[in-house]
């Protein structure tokens, strides 16, 4: 079998290997430590770190930028670019959480904010009246809603005027909407007339300038933050301010990371420490965390030279690449005090690696290959951070089978000479100790006699106490029936609430997930999608070739996709919500008298550039139109639409989903997008990239297994945990509040990897087992790597639970989805598997 052969190959390499380790090992030491150093000197000096939200969150190529391109190749922008763009937004809310446009000294308050705010000078001594986008009269563009309060003077004012909503005409005029306040008002109250303002809970504004972009949005951030007031709160937020956030959280995660490693330096010596001051490894366990710190340093230092970027993601890496090294230290030195402690060190040391090859390659292996699968992602920043993570794997494997080998080689030859592990100075043998105080006794004494008996070696090699537990107790009680059937219940009941978390998992990254906690940015998304999400974003429909407008089919395909959005459930009736200007032309023309002109080209045009488009309150639908030739043509027109409560992503994917289908069809294609979409893009690939990536790493894992496990049986196990264990973290991280996102996407492709860690190291260690019983096989495989699984469990767990504390989603989330790949991985690892391996 072609299993048993690559072992047998892996026993012997890796044997010579041990030896060679031994018999030189300063080469072993140097080495890493010199690469390591020149690959980080050289890769931190090509270090760029990807702020853009859009390249790294969404996947590649997809269709919103397509459909951007198409209208930007026609000349139109978004007609609504409230979140994107030159701009800076903030969301007003009185502090007494009631309405804050009624009444006069809230209102007061708010006029007073926008003063401070328009006049305050930048370092260069311009202020936003010197910035602002002016229109004709010399007045700078604001906010409708601010521009009333202006107009108005006061909250009683503002009153008399019967505001309406989402659209207030003052003019009367029956073919124009009026001022769209949609996105301006949030937590409106109506009148009996469901369209009068009678409250509003918070008022949202757009600052938009042309020049001194960076410069003025300092400005606008020091002025927001200052602004001190009993009436009102302010939340703020620019262009820029997510971006800037995102970048800011590998700086603060720096302390944590130092953190990680001390918690798990701890946690490493205190599991290799022993009651025997010359076999306990103290120093041992902390070169082992040093090989992993090497690892990372190398791995990041190599990528960083190939001109990859650094995204805010790849922070992670480390607190991983740490527990995966501590992880394959513990199997190695498992193996190592497996063997006779008399055994030469050249001798012990191949036999220890021998023992250990099959296991850490696998590992190592595996966890390459599903982070290698996830390069392949259509999202770049699971790209970046699959590619840190696989060759930083790649680097602990290599590094543990040299640099850590070497350091335990002389850690060897310590024990050989019955050396203390903290002094280093010879010291007699317990067995011939007992003459000495009791102080020597307890402080200094330890080791094995050469002149112990042999047959004494069981007495010698002392299991460490978890150990024992697990062979002697666990071991026979896993294969009696009783227990098999407890088992069986208590899977099917983690089972059954992984399948039903399933069906409760929420699609999609919130913006204010990628920035900490108490950020601003947190604190300005969080009232906006509780207050400005009824109305959405306006939905451009473009058409974005000619198209013979004074036709009726044309005319006729306008107005069935107007019919067909009025239809739809997520959008508001047409009527009352859209600014379409080929129907309010139309209806202008009857109303006029020139009804003949909608189906005369002339006619047509002469009427439109001539009457129509220069009306009072027309001009702004000058800008959905492109003409040519003189103002003979039109080469492009756009007409946009309303969204209907978008509070979800998975709605506002679907709607967009609607748009498009709505756009496509009928002989007039056009294109529909809104600057949201982009990000919409991300809902809607995210769970197909998902279970794309799942299923090649998985079956990739299921290769492996069978190339390095000699039981094909045992293989279909181990993929079958695999299964089982991505199923449980997605199920109950949706019950813990993890989204499906690229953070949660992530982490399953970690999952992949590490849930068949321990599948492989107590499968492989069964079937390797030269017992004949089960009970007898399943406490060789416990003895042999049950205590590694339960501190690989445990170190990688302490390696992330620091995480827990980061005020961060990003990071949060992967604590969460750590922790349950470690405890479902364990529980398969030492219990799930190993009852099904007893029915071999």
């Amino acid at each position: 079998m072609i299993a048993r052969w690559i072992d047998d190959k892996l026993r012997r390499m890796f044997y010579h290997v041990g030896r060679a380790v031994a018999f030189l090992p300063a080469p072993f030491i140097l080495l890493p430590l010199i690469a390591s150093g020149l690959l980080g000197y050289f890769g931190i000096s090509k270090l760029a770190i990807s702020d853009d939200l859009e390249y790294l969150f969404t996947p590649e190529n997809n269709q919103a930028r397509l459909d951007r391109d198409a209208m930007e190749a026609v000349d139109f922008f978004p007609t609504d670019n409230v979140a994107w763009g030159s701009t800076a937004r903030v969301i007003i809310q009185a502090a007494d959480g009631k309405d804050v446009l009624f009444r006069d000294d809230v209102f007061a308050e708010v006029l007073r904010f926008h003063n401070v705010l328009r006049t305050t000078n930048t370092t260069s001594g311009v202020s936003f009246d010197d910035l602002c986008i002016r229109v004709t009269d010399g007045s700078c563009v604001v906010s409708n809603a601010l521009q009333l309060m202006i107009d108005t003077g006061s909250g009683t004012n503002l009153t008399d005027i019967n505001l309406t909503f989402p659209y207030y005409n003052p003019n009367g005029l029956n073919y124009t909407l009026g001022l769209y306040l949609g996105n301006e008002l949030g937590g409106v109250e109506f009148g009996p007339d469901r369209r009068t303002v009678l409250s509003s809970t918070a008022l949202q504004f757009v600052y938009i300038i042309s020049g001194q972009w960076s410069t003025w949005t300092d400005t606008f951030l020091q002025v927001c933050s200052e602004f001190d007031s009993d009436k009102i709160t302010v939340n703020y937020n620019t262009y820029r301010s997510l971006n800037d956030e995102l970048l800011a959280l590998p700086t603060r995660v720096i302390p944590y990371l130092v953190a990680a490693v001390g918690l798990l330096v701890l946690f490493s010596v205190a599991s290799c420490m022993m009651l025997d001051w010359v076999l306990t490894k103290p120093w041992l366990a902390f070169m082992g965390v040093l090989s992993a710190l090497l690892a990372i340093v190398s791995s990041f230092g190599l990528v960083l030279l190939t001109g990859e970027q650094f995204s805010t993601l790849v922070a992670v890496v480390p607190f991983l690449l740490i527990g995966v090294g501590v992880d394959d230290m513990f199997v190695m030195i498992a193996a190592w005090r497996k063997c006779d402690v008399r055994l030469p060190v050249q001798e012990r040391m191949g036999r220890a690696m021998s023992d250990a090859a099959a296991s850490i390659t696998i590992t190592s292996i595996t966890d390459c290959v599903a982070f290698a699968v996830g390069v392949i992602s259509v999202f770049p920043s699971v790209r970046i951070f699959c590619t840190y993570a696989a060759i930083g794997v790649a680097f602990d494997y290599l590094y543990q089978i040299t640099f850590f080998a070497a350091i335990m080689s002389l850690a060897g030859r310590r024990e050989r000479a019955n050396r203390h592990c903290f002094t280093c100075c010879p010291v007699l043998p317990k067995s011939q100790a007992r003459n000495k105080n009791a102080a020597y006794r307890l402080c200094c004494a330890g080791g094995v006699s050469r002149e112990d008996n042999p047959s004494n070696n069981q007495v010698v090699n002392k299991d460490p106490f978890l150990t024992t537990i697990l062979y002697k107790y666990l071991a026979p009680t896993i294969v009696k029936t009783p227990s098999k059937v407890i088992l069986f219940i208590l899977y099917a009941g983690y089972l059954g609430v992984a399948i039903w978390g399933c069906f409760q998992v929420n699609v999609g990254l919130r913006f204010q997930s990628l920035a900490a906690d108490d950020s601003y940015v947190v604190a300005f998304h969080n009232p906006e999608e509780a207050y400005f999400k009824d109305y959405g974003p306006k939905i451009d429909i473009v058409i974005t070739e000619p198209v013979e407008y004074w036709t009726t089919d044309v005319q006729q395909a306008v107005l069935d996709k107007l019919k067909a959005f009025d239809e739809s459930q997520y959008f508001y009736d047409t009527s009352e919500t859209a600014e379409v200007w080929l129907r309010d032309y139309l209806r202008f023309l009857n109303q006029t008298g020139n009804s003949h002109a909608a189906t005369n080209k002339t006619a047509f045009m002469q009427i439109l550039v001539n009457q129509f488009l220069p009306q009072f309150g027309r001009q702004h639908q000058v800008t959905s139109l492109k003409f040519a030739d003189f103002y003979e043509n039109i080469t492009a027109s756009r007409f946009f639409v309303i969204p209907n409560n978008v509070k979800t992503k998975e709605r506002e994917k679907d709607m967009m989903i609607e748009a498009r289908s709505i756009a496509r069809k009928g002989p007039v294609k056009m294109v529909a997008f809104a600057t949201e979409f982009i990000f919409a893009e991300q809902v809607v690939s995210i769970l197909p990239s998902t279970l794309q990536t799942v299923g090649i790493a998985a079956a990739a894992m299921f290769v492996v297994s069978f190339l390095f496990i000699p039981h094909c049986v045992a293989t279909v196990f181990v993929t079958f945990a695999l299964v089982s264990i991505d199923v449980g973290l997605v199920g109950y991280m949706a019950l813990w509040g993890v989204q499906l996102d690229i953070v949660s996407m992530t982490s399953i492709i970690i999952c992949i990897g590490f849930s068949v860690d321990f599948s492989a190291h107590i499968t492989y260690a069964y079937v390797s087992s030269q017992a004949t019983t089960p009970t007898e096989k399943l406490s060789d495989a416990f003895r042999a790597v049950g205590m590694p699984i339960l501190q690989a469990s445990l170190s990688t767990i302490l390696g992330m639970v620091v995480l827990a504390f980061f005020p961060a989603y990003l990071f949060k989330a992967f604590f969460k989805t750590i922790f349950l790949v470690m405890a479902f991985g364990a529980a398969h690892g030492l219990v799930i598997l190993p009852t099904l391996l007893t029915i071999l």
